[in-house]
């Protein structure tokens, strides 16, 4: 997975253009980016990878493949979220050096991500509840990285609309399974999850708002979505999702405030 991270870094990938037969004078052209088929690399190989790891866990080694998929089938989405928002940020940085360190800490986070999962794969583990709300921090984490990179795909619906609706419906699917009361209900709400925030996408591209403080707006949809559907199943407010709450809150207060100011550009003037 490491590889594939890397090679999307230096190995720019071509687009793909297909033009079907003219027909009636009109032909129609279909232009795949080297994003969307960097995107689908990354989610093939990262599901190999995830099998690969939760294979070999004592409560799962017995299992045949497809017995292991349709039995804990939610555990690949999380990895393959971070690969397809790692792949396609990549195109985005600017220097080399800023690049090269920020491929590493994606590799660092994915290989924590990894190790975390196969550790929470067993309920009863002593620590199983620190284990999902670390996971928790980075599907959330991922979130906000995939909502505040997608302005700068504005206006290239055909990317932004599908990616963010994929992604957002991988996320949900980490985010919703320890509290659903079945897999049936984590499916049907990450797929709710995913359908809303590409309707957010597209009603945020007809609003005339900054481009960063609409990433931040999906951000906030995203999180208010999650909440609800775990409060709903919980019925109650514990200790993990106040401290969710509350770290949240604070950064998207204070990200508004930044953008409201014009703090965040001077700040990332001065760091160039």
């Amino acid at each position: 997975m490491a590889l594939v991270m890397a090679l999307t870094l230096v190995w720019q990938l071509p687009t793909i253009i297909w033009v079907s037969p003219t027909m009636g004078g009109q032909s129609v052209s279909l232009r795949i980016s080297p994003n969307v088929i960097e995107s689908l690399v990354a989610l093939v190989v990262s599901l190999a990878v995830t099998d690969s790891i939760i294979q070999v866990h004592p409560i799962l080694s017995h299992l045949s493949i497809w017995r292991r998929v349709r039995g804990w089938w939610q555990v690949y989405s999380l990895p393959a979220a971070l690969a397809i928002v790692v792949v396609v940020a990549q195109p985005l940085a600017a220097p080399p050096a800023v690049s090269a360190v920020a491929m590493l800490a994606a590799i660092a986070a994915y290989v924590t991500t990894q190790f975390l999962l196969y550790e929470a794969l067993d309920p009863e583990h002593p620590h199983h509840g620190q284990f999902v709300f670390f996971l928790h921090g980075i599907a959330y984490v991922t979130a906000f990285l995939l909502f505040l990179l997608v302005y700068q795909t504005k206006g290239r619906l055909l990317i932004a609309v599908p990616l963010i609706a994929g992604t957002a419906f991988l996320l949900a699917i980490e985010l919703l399974r320890t509290v659903a009361p079945s897999q049936r209900a984590v499916l049907r709400h990450a797929l709710l999850v995913g359908v809303v925030m590409a309707e957010v996408e597209l009603a945020l591209t007809l609003v005339p708002i900054t481009e960063l403080a609409s990433g931040v707006l999906l951000i906030w949809s995203f999180f208010l979505l999650i909440n609800v559907f775990q409060n709903r199943w919980q019925r109650k407010l514990n200790r993990r999702q106040f401290l969710e709450y509350g770290f949240f809150t604070v950064l998207v207060v204070w990200l508004i405030v930044m953008i409201e100011s014009e703090g965040l550009g001077r700040l990332l003037a001065v760091t160039a």
